[in-house]
């Protein structure tokens, strides 16, 4: 006898399909928020633990290096054992690392504990984003697409924003930060444990290194130039949130964790109303632009940072937040619209594995250079190279249709 799609195995009641949607994109968002709460602490934990620039910098990379090893060998276990199995393993993940985060007392524990936070967001990412599509029984995916690009962005803005708040309003905030997250994965594990299952057959998953997935070659310049486009929108908000809460401390001498937590955040949340604001076609057309929308936040910041200027580095911030906003909702238009059924989780971590790549490679870069130069020299120096990348993005297209043209010309 075959079981109702919104009904579990045992009799256990299930929320319809279309009521899923939303109740997953809630609980995306509350997985991810996770990843940027730490954000605000670092300066807080760098005196206590007597840490300095470059290992901030690799206990942020950490995060980030957790989840590209998870998006190779952990993303595409959904597409096997099914969703809500994965989203459950994650779910007690991320307890883990909050757990580790509640423990620390030196350098190696948290890097421990973002590199588990990191891997249990690689695979949040990639069964989430999958999930959504399979809930979307409306044309064109408009509402998958919406929820994950909303999830994510809002899910990673609002983080830093209540670490602030608490860190500023509690006497041990390096602890309480992490017990409340902790009180709040209850409701989020009951959110999981209502979805239902989408994938048909879902068998015993393999466990392997897989290589990222791409979509057949008709599409593969496209996703290509998606891809590009979210590593630079990756970078963007890499060297933003590892840059700001210094920034504000030893350049404008503000030390309001809450003020720094609402900057973070606000290139996040920025992003998330610029994806609201583009439906599936328009964020299509929107890419166009996506590079010299992110280019002109980039002068913005730097502007801000060399001239001592919080205005212009807030201006900056606003101008990043719309182009990661439009080159992220294009990206997973993109990959939408490209990806075949049975690897929709595969396609998906691929995306977020340009992502992450991009939140990574360039901070650790700053921080390495760090050590040899001034802060915003090691960071104009990426800057240049990220806005590089962003025009040779940009070119793709052009030249795909050139060599299209021509070859049909002969």
């Amino acid at each position: 006898m075959s079981i109702p799609q919104d009904l579990s195995v045992r009799g256990r009641p299930r929320v319809s399909r279309r009521a899923a949607l939303p109740l997953l994109g809630l609980v995306f968002a509350a997985l991810m928020l996770g990843g940027t709460l730490p954000i605000p602490l670092y300066t807080l934990w760098a005196p206590k633990l007597g840490f300095g620039a470059l290992t901030t910098t690799l206990i942020f990379a950490a995060y980030t290096v957790g989840t590209i090893l998870a998006l190779l060998t952990l993303a595409t276990l959904s597409d096997q054992a099914g969703r809500r199995p994965l989203l459950l393993a994650a779910i007690a993940s991320i307890a883990t690392s909050t757990a580790l985060f509640l423990l620390a007392e030196s350098v190696v524990v948290l890097l421990m504990a973002r590199l588990v936070s990191g891997a249990a967001t690689g695979v949040v990412t990639a069964t989430a984003a999958a999930a959504l599509t399979d809930f979307d029984d409306g044309a064109g995916g408009t509402r998958s697409v919406r929820a994950t690009t909303l999830a994510n962005m809002g899910g990673l803005g609002i983080g830093p924003i209540i670490a602030g708040v608490l860190a500023r309003s509690v006497s041990d905030p390096t602890r309480m930060v992490f017990w409340v997250y902790l009180a709040f994965l209850l409701p989020t594990l009951g959110g999981i444990w209502l979805l239902p299952e989408t994938v048909s057959q879902p068998h015993r998953p393999r466990l392997q290194l897989h290589r990222p997935l791409l979509p057949g070659r008709s599409g593969r310049a496209r996703f290509a130039q998606a891809a590009a486009l979210v590593f630079v929108a990756f970078s963007i908000l890499g060297l933003f949130s590892s840059l700001v809460p210094a920034f504000l401390r030893d350049v404008l001498h503000e030390r309001n964790l809450a003020i720094v937590g609402v900057i973070v955040g606000s290139v996040f949340l920025i992003a998330a109303t610029t994806q609201l604001a583009l439906n599936p076609d328009r964020a299509r057309q929107a890419m166009v632009a996506a590079p010299l929308i992110l280019i002109a936040g980039l002068v913005g910041i730097e502007s801000g940072l060399w001239a001592h200027s919080l205005g212009l580095f807030l201006a900056g911030t606003a101008v990043s937040g719309v182009g990661v906003g439009v080159a992220f909702k294009g990206g997973i238009t993109v990959t939408h619209a490209l990806a075949h059924p049975e690897h929709r989780a595969g396609l998906t971590a691929t995306l977020f594995l340009a992502a992450y790549a991009g939140l990574t490679i360039p901070t650790v870069i700053v921080g390495v250079l760090n050590q040899s130069m001034s802060a915003r020299s090691a960071t104009l120096i990426v800057a240049v190279a990220v806005a590089l990348l962003a025009l040779v993005a940009s070119a793709v297209p052009d030249r795909t249709r050139a060599t299209a043209k021509s070859k049909g010309s002969r």
